[in-house]
């Protein structure tokens, strides 16, 4: 996702970074947004995989209190610090014109950009997905818990499939229409309920290792083939076309679902047992960059054009560069940035927060029932 940020304003400006005959070495940068829907199918695992060890019989009205406000210290503080950053211009390089700033404002509080839109960060659009889901979720669990196991994994992948049927068909409503990048992705893209298919099949994932049925669990061979088969749909999508960018958007519509697939079966694969990337998942590094992830989601896009004013000046003939060329320049320089950022919010705004979220416990301690 960093990556598609930071080649975006080249290759708005450019069209092409570098032409390889009819391909270009900027689409899988371009369709950096699928690591949005890597974290749909993470987020929809770890949430109801945390939910599953007190379902169903913990799933009372004390226990989600808790688990909602747990969900409000881990995301609400970081985020509603880089809104106020954003609303009252305290960033300089960035400060998008807002025609109705109340409008604005209120459509950030109550994370609902995905269906209003957003100008000052678009990219939050996927939270205001996630905080929706954090509220559905227990509820569908607790319904879920009524059915027998295969009965539930059927009404889920019912769940999964129907975000595609509502995006075809709300494509379907702007036929002969000519239609932008902008209004696809706010009309199709965003909405909570358009782009809740690989949440739901983080849900699925969660289950299964919850059950771990032998068949699976147990033979690492079908773990082997779940983790090439999801490696190689999600390289083949990752590879082949820049989908939103180049239009294609009617076969985007079935292109989002079939990328959830993919890193749901790699997710699968991992969690039910080891793989030969395992222990490539291991590495301090990545445990580091999962730690301030959040943060430096917040903080990345709006660093784009500080980082994009910083490698103009570094270099006087900016303008003559190659586009590759100011790729390699600006890339460092924008990461640098998006991490340094990232970092100061985690430190000062998050961290102290989740040190506060660790101290809400899940289910009362036994003292509570004492008479």
């Amino acid at each position: 996702m960093l990556l598609r940020h930071a080649v975006r304003p080249l290759f708005d400006e450019h069209g092409e970074i570098l032409p390889l005959g009819n391909w270009d070495v900027a689409v899988p940068l371009l369709n950096g947004w699928m690591g949005v829907d890597l974290f749909f199918v993470l987020s929809g695992f770890l949430i109801s995989h945390h939910l599953l060890q007190h379902w169903p019989g913990e799933f009372q009205i004390g226990y989600l209190s808790r688990y909602w406000l747990k969900r409000v210290l881990r995301t609400f503080p970081a985020y509603y610090a880089i809104v106020a950053v954003v609303a009252f211009g305290l960033l300089p390089f960035y400060r998008p014109a807002v025609e109705d700033f109340g409008t604005q404002l209120w459509v950030h509080m109550l994370y609902m950009q995905d269906y209003f839109g957003s100008v000052w960060v678009p990219a939050f659009w996927s939270l205001g997905v996630e905080e929706k889901f954090y509220l559905l979720c227990p509820i569908i669990l607790l319904w879920l818990g009524r059915y027998p196991r295969a009965r539930q994994l059927w009404i889920l992948a019912a769940l999964a499939c129907l975000p595609v049927v509502l995006r075809a068909l709300t494509l379907a409503s702007q036929a002969g229409m000519a239609i932008e990048f902008e209004h696809f992705f706010w009309l199709v893209r965003s909405p909570f309920h358009l782009a809740l298919d690989g949440l739901w099949l983080g849900v699925i994932c969660a289950l299964i290792y919850r059950w771990r049925p032998p068949p699976i669990a147990g033979n690492p061979v079908v773990r082997h083939r779940l983790l090439i088969f999801g490696m190689a749909l999600v390289a083949a999508l990752l590879l082949s076309i820049a989908w939103f960018d180049h239009h294609h958007f009617g076969a985007s519509v079935v292109v989002l679902s079939l990328v959830s697939a993919g890193f749901a079966s790699i997710v699968l694969a991992v969690v039910l047992g080891p793989t030969f990337i395992s222990s490539g998942l291991r590495a301090r590094w990545l445990r580091f960059i999962a730690v301030i992830s959040y943060s430096v989601y917040l903080t990345h896009l709006i660093m784009v054009w500080p980082a994009m004013q910083t490698a103009q000046m570094l270099v006087p003939q900016w303008s003559a560069l190659s586009p590759l060329l100011k790729l390699t320049i600006f890339l460092p320089v924008f990461l640098a940035f998006s991490l340094v950022a990232g970092l100061i919010l985690h430190f000062t705004v998050e961290k102290p927060f989740l040190l506060l979220k660790d101290r809400v416990r899940m289910s009362p301690s036994r003292s509570a029932h004492v008479p």
